[in-house]
């Protein structure tokens, strides 16, 4: 019996003990942790954070929510998650991974924060992680193994500029001899504000050097070229470009260096901070905008016209800078001259790492009385950046001699008299006789009403119906009307830069409700195309020359309510041509 009861008495520790172990083994049955792939990264390199779950006996297991992290930004979309089976020490284990691609912002010391962890109804919490974020300026030989292998910079030309001068900004990739590029993609939308920008034609297929950058071997490629005018003096910042890359990187495996793993990387740039100063004063001439390397000049034709024709005086601005934001130079006339409304065209060219081009301006003026005429002198002025001064450029007088055409007809006032001769005779009186009913037409008129009633209550009707379900009808027919709303809206502001935002708008809207074309989402490129395939080049011509206008009015200072007030009746006369070809 004692023997008996020492056994009971043992086996009972025994399965207290079990029971002891497996609870403990369960509270510890979910492991959690999260790891980056770098703790040093370099700005704009793409890094990868883990998160790894890891138990014997998970029922549900959902995804973590990643929290904002200082220093690095998410790239959404590019998620990736993993399950995994083993067998450990006779236990099944089971292991989720989720894996999340960020791309490092401002260099700096940051923290990756705990991550929660839902698993089966429980809430775990991972370690933070500290990281540093570098720039890649301070890549040098002694940390040649953790240089990033590839990298996006952008490089302007100059990072003090004047106002208005043209900065070439390249957008660089640099990458490492066991990288092959085999294709990017700029993300679209990137904005630099305080500038007006331009993309420069460049090569389809980007050519490389080698370079050495802080005593590490490089490939350097120049990407993509854009011109960027400053619009305003003070420190601007460049925003990060980003561009998603795929490349092949040699395995380390690879003995022979032949084995190559595809894989495509989101990189980009650190900001770039340009100072830009301020123009000096123009002293005793009129600056129009200009900066960069220009000849300016103007001619008057014809010379010698007749009282009424049409007199022109052209001013072209030709040579390398901010072409597309030179302004009009204004010239004093005669009082007796008439003056309509100037016109305005640009030739831009876009080749060789350059903005340049010639800047037209057509003044119109008509004589209508006999002499000689003279339009002053005047002293224009543009900014040289190389030279760093102004350039005076002064155009002479323009004579010009207006004559009566000696073909024209002239009437006297004896011409014009009438010779009235008085009616003689007698009064002839005739007799009234009643006619017959159906003679009559207030009759038919009685009868005829009601079908006219009906017949346009019907046509009301269907007109009403149509208007309410069919969209495209009904775009086309109000088009005119919101465009003149939206004019008139133009007409009664004082603001010069609001009222071309408003001719803008009523262009764009009446021509997409016109051709029943998407509200949003269109460029003027688009718009463009899509009048051309029924209005004539003339109207095309007018309809880019507005357009363009519009889309640099923010950037032109000097644009004055007589300019305005003429470009939102041309755009009145444009619409109502428009109107009737499509």
């Amino acid at each position: 019996m004692t023997k008996i009861g020492k056994r009971y008495h043992l086996l009972s520790l025994l399965l207290l003990f079990a029971l002891v172990c497996f609870s403990t083994s369960k509270a510890q049955d979910v492991e959690v942790d999260a790891s980056l792939s770098e703790i040093n990264i370099y700005s704009g390199e793409q890094v990868n954070l883990q998160v790894t779950i890891s138990g014997t006996s998970m029922g549900s297991v959902e995804q973590p929510v990643l929290p904002e992290i200082e220093g690095l930004r998410w790239l959404r979309g590019s998620t990736s998650r993993g399950q995994k089976y083993s067998l450990i020490n006779g236990s099944p284990t089971v292991t989720y991974t989720f894996g999340y691609a960020l791309i490092a912002q401002t260099p700096g010391s940051y923290s990756v924060p705990s991550i929660q962890v839902n698993v089966n109804d429980e809430t775990y919490q991972t370690t933070p992680i500290n990281f540093k974020v570098l720039d890649p300026s301070s890549i040098n030989s002694g940390n040649a193994d953790r240089a990033p292998s590839i990298y996006v910079r952008l490089e302007p030309s100059t990072m003090n500029p004047v106002v208005g001068q043209q900065v070439v900004a390249d957008v660089v990739l640099y990458f490492k001899n066991d990288i092959e590029v085999s294709s990017y993609q700029p993300t679209p939308g990137w904005k630099a504000e305080g500038f007006w920008k331009e993309e420069l034609e460049y090569p389809q297929r980007a050519q490389t050097s080698s370079t050495i950058v802080n005593g590490i071997r490089y490939q350097r490629a120049k990407l993509i070229q854009y011109a960027l005018f400053p619009t305003k003096s003070g420190e601007l910042t460049l925003s990060p470009f980003e561009i998603t890359v795929s490349v092949r990187k040699q395995r380390n495996s690879d003995p022979f260096g032949l084995g190559f793993g595809q894989e495509r990387l989101n990189v980009q740039s650190v900001p770039v901070t340009l100072d830009v100063q301020a123009l000096p004063e123009a002293q005793n001439a009129e600056f129009i905008g200009a900066v960069g390397d220009f000849e300016i000049s103007r001619e008057i034709s014809p010379k010698n016209a007749l009282v009424g024709e049409t007199i022109e005086i052209t001013t072209r601005v030709n040579g390398t800078g901010n072409v597309p934001l030179v302004n009009k130079p204004e010239y004093s006339f005669p009082e007796e001259l008439e003056k309509y409304n100037p016109q305005e065209g640009s030739a831009i060219d876009r080749k060789n790492r350059q903005i340049s081009g010639t800047r037209t301006f057509t003044d119109i003026i008509i004589a209508r009385n006999e002499g000689t005429y003279t339009i002053p002198a005047v002293r224009i002025a543009h900014f040289n950046p190389n030279s760093n001064r102004y350039e005076i450029t002064r155009l002479p007088d323009l004579t010009f001699t207006a004559k009566r055409d000696p073909n024209s007809t002239v009437v006297s006032q004896n011409d014009l008299r009438l010779d009235v001769q008085p009616i003689t005779g007698l009064a002839q009186w005739t007799s009234y006789s009643a006619a017959p009913l159906y003679q009559r037409g207030w009759v038919w008129m009685l009868i005829l009403f009601p079908v006219f009633l009906t017949a346009a209550v019907f046509g009301y009707k269907q007109y009403n119906d149509r208007m309410n379900t069919d969209s495209a009808f009904a775009r086309s027919r109000t088009a005119s009307d919101k465009a003149a709303g939206t004019l008139a809206e133009a007409e009664s502001t004082t603001d010069i830069k609001q009222g071309y935002h408003l001719i803008e708008k009523a262009l764009v809207q009446f021509i997409t409700d016109k051709l029943n074309l998407p509200p949003a989402g269109l460029s003027h490129k688009d718009i463009i195309h899509e009048v051309e395939q029924t209005a004539g080049s003339e109207n095309i011509t007018e309809l880019k020359r507005l357009l363009t206008k519009c889309e640099t009015i923010a950037y032109a200072p000097n644009a004055t309510q007589e300019t305005l007030d003429s470009d939102i009746q041309k755009t009145k006369a444009l619409i109502k041509k428009i109107g009737k070809l499509v």
